[in-house]
């Protein structure tokens, strides 16, 4: 667990605890996917991982699938007539991972693991 309830509270984190478990489990997935799960192996999980996560749980709270499933993201909007268009579901969830996946490099940018290797290398080592 890359971030724990009463931290994610601290952060000002509003889900209840039985939501949060999942939230954490998708949003350290991500991280993992990321940084090729080198934060696993840390001793203890930078600051600004937990920032990071703060961020996916945030997003996909309001934008992730499960959210859109319930409140599709508005596609287009027409004043004059009133018309809202709301678009694929799949075009939205694309580009909510193209923004969050670019958000995430934003805030692990320069992070290194315990051995020095930056956290979004994906090279050899």
């Amino acid at each position: 667990m890359y971030l724990t309830y009463d931290e994610y509270q601290s952060y000002g984190g509003t889900l209840p605890e039985a939501d949060f478990t999942l939230a954490e489990f998708k949003a350290r997935k991500r991280v993992d996917y990321l940084t090729d799960s080198r934060v696993e192996a840390m001793a203890e999980v930078p600051e600004a991982v937990k920032l990071a996560m703060m961020s996916i749980i945030k997003a996909d709270g309001v934008v992730g699938v499960d959210a859109q499933a319930g409140a599709p993201l508005v596609a287009s909007f027409s004043t004059d007539g009133y018309s809202e268009n709301y678009g694929s579901a799949a075009d939205q969830t694309a580009n909510v991972e193209r923004q969050l996946n670019a958000e995430l490099r934003r805030l692990l940018y320069g992070v290194k693991d315990d051995e020095g290797v930056p956290l979004l290398y994906r090279g050899l080592v």
